[in-house]
């Protein structure tokens, strides 16, 4: 029996909690840092050119077409920067937006799943409140999104094979929102969704249920939505929208790796465990438990292995291709949010029933030493990292919040307070937001290049030409709307080519360095390294550094003859 809180409190009540707690999680201080290198500058930027050239069609970069997603989620950030500027907090106000709205979705659907309310509330507050979650809520990525767009498609789905008076609506619906997700992100919007609903309706054995006029509908409405736009780009960009969009994007990903080191095996398993801290002890219990239920024939069988099939297929979709990126497997969260709840919900039923569960009191009993655990590591590194950490008060704010935690938890195990107990882990999500606060001055350097292009400002007022590393060409174009040329010695280029030089040769940067006089430059410390080394080798110019801050360096180059 449901607890008589939730039995009695109403939806709207619930939703209202959670929209007030997805803001803090998910909203709240999402201006503080500026927009940090290299792809939320990428994104911010591209919807910045297209409104200056009134390119509502067309993505741009550095002042050329660039297809490295489709349109969809340009529109609102190019939207959200004509009405309010390109400020950090409007360009992550669509990611934070939508994780609000996928925590709200993630609610809607566990209901349909389990019909409990407390399942749902919970489902919602471990999604919001996961590490993986918070960080793609406050970051301008289209994986939030996109994501988005594949839940809801899926809850539509759902809506109409559960309740089939609402089949042809669950049909045509989620048609669209994959149609939506295809012009967010590529086609993966199609492919997770329908690849699950199809594995789910292979384990039903009932693919009849899309033998429906809405199913042609839904198919009609998905090539209305999704063509049109491509459809376009290729008559206007032909072989290179193809080359770019087709083949660099979405074939070249899976036989090429963009990030060599997570083109591993592990890679999905270990983000899927490390993206749901600080839950994730409960991850194999809770897969334990689903099994159980699916042995014992039960009335939650179904809703659980729809669940399973659901990380399957996103996992199915991932696994083979080269590229790997903890975004890449993210629509598989809410999946994992809803599975953890039910497990969760169903331990504390029990216990209500005097029936005791060994998991949450090893959970209980483990949790001060985790806390502690976590406020020793921070202190340690920032011993270890004294360059990040130029000042220590974070980190005793940190270590302050996580002793508070110990005694709470003490105290709840103490009273037997089981659901406080469970809940507890999100005083560590709490915790970092409070100290990330504190520690903005300390951070934003090392994630952003705003700081030292107000630097360069006050050295170079000019509108020439940047040198610039590899890692921050997109900043810079960002912060100063300069033309930019990149330097990396033996660098193997951007995945998605940029219409700049390109200087991955001792001799291509001598030439370009003979040509320009004199140059600035924001670069990294290796590559002030090679403009040293090459300077020994021709000494035709001088080298200066100006100015670091957070590991970049302002150069200025002069020819001597």
């Amino acid at each position: 029996m449901e607890s008589n809180y939730f039995f009695k409190t109403p939806h709207w009540k619930l939703i209202s909690i959670l929209l007030a707690c997805g803001y803090f999680f998910l909203m709240f201080g999402n201006g503080i840092v500026s927009l940090t290198h290299p792809d939320e500058v990428f994104y911010t930027q591209t919807a910045k050119e297209m409104v200056a050239h009134k390119s509502w069609l067309t993505p741009l970069i550095f002042d050329a077409p660039q297809f490295e997603k489709p349109i969809l989620f340009y529109w609102l950030l190019a939207l959200a920067v004509k009405w309010f500027g390109a400020s950090p907090f409007v360009a992550r106000f669509w990611p934070a937006f939508f994780g609000i709205l996928g925590a709200l979705v993630t609610y809607w659907i566990t209901f349909m799943l389990f019909e409990r309310k407390r399942t749902s509330f919970w489902a919602s507050l471990i999604l919001m409140s996961s590490f993986i979650y918070l960080a793609l809520s406050r970051a301008v990525l289209t994986d939030m999104v996109f994501s988005i767009w594949v839940v809801i498609s899926l809850g539509f789905f759902y809506w109409g094979y559960r309740y089939r008076e609402h089949k042809k609506e669950g049909i045509i619906l989620s048609l669209i929102f994959s149609a939506i997700a295809v012009l967010t992100k590529g086609v993966l919007g199609i492919t997770f969704p329908w690849l699950i609903i199809f594995l789910f309706l292979w384990y039903k054995k009932d693919f009849i249920f899309l033998k429906d006029k809405a199913a042609i509908i839904g198919i009609l409405l998905f090539l209305a939505i999704a063509l049109p736009w491509h459809i376009l780009m290729y008559s206007r960009y032909g072989q290179f929208f193809l080359d770019e969009y087709f083949k660099n994007v979405h074939i070249r990903r899976i036989f090429e790796a963009e990030h060599a080191r997570c083109d591993t095996w592990f890679f999905y398993p270990l983000t899927m465990a490390m993206g749901m801290f600080p839950w994730s002890f409960f991850i194999f219990p809770a897969i334990v438990g689903a099994c159980q239920h699916y042995r014992r024939r039960t009335i939650q069988r179904d809703p659980n292995v729809f669940l399973f099939i659901w990380i399957l297929g996103i996992f199915i979709c991932v696994q083979p291709a080269h590229s790997k990126l903890a975004s890449y497997i993210f629509p598989v969260f809410p999946a994992m949010a809803i599975l953890l709840a039910f497990y969760l919900d169903q331990s504390l039923e029990k216990i209500s029933q005097g029936i005791k569960i060994k998991t949450i009191q090893v959970w209980g009993y483990c949790l001060p030493f985790i806390f502690i655990g976590l406020a020793a590591a921070s202190l340690v590194a920032s011993g270890i990292y004294t360059d990040y950490a130029v000042n220590k008060t974070p980190v005793y704010i940190f270590c302050f919040l996580m002793i508070l935690l110990t005694v709470m938890i003490l105290i709840f195990i103490r009273g037997k307070k089981y659901t406080a107990l469970t809940f507890a882990p999100m005083g560590v999500t709490v915790s970092l937001l409070i100290t990330l606060f504190f520690a903005k001055g300390y951070i934003e350097p090392w994630v952003s290049c705003q700081g030292i292009i107000q630097e360069f400002k006050k050295i170079d007022s000019s509108k020439g030409i940047v040198l610039s590393s590899k890692f921050y060409a997109r900043a810079v174009r960002y912060y100063t709307d300069r033309e930019v040329a990149v330097m990396d010695i033996n660098g193997k280029g951007f995945f998605s080519p940029h219409p700049i030089p390109f200087l991955n040769a001792d001799h291509l940067l001598l030439g370009f360095l003979k040509g320009h006089s004199p140059i600035y430059g924001i670069v990294k410390k290796g590559d002030v390294k090679d403009l040293e080394r090459l300077r020994e080798m021709d000494p035709f110019y001088t080298l200066e550094v100006l100015k670091e801050i957070g590991g970049k360096y302002i150069v200025r180059i002069k020819k001597i003859y």
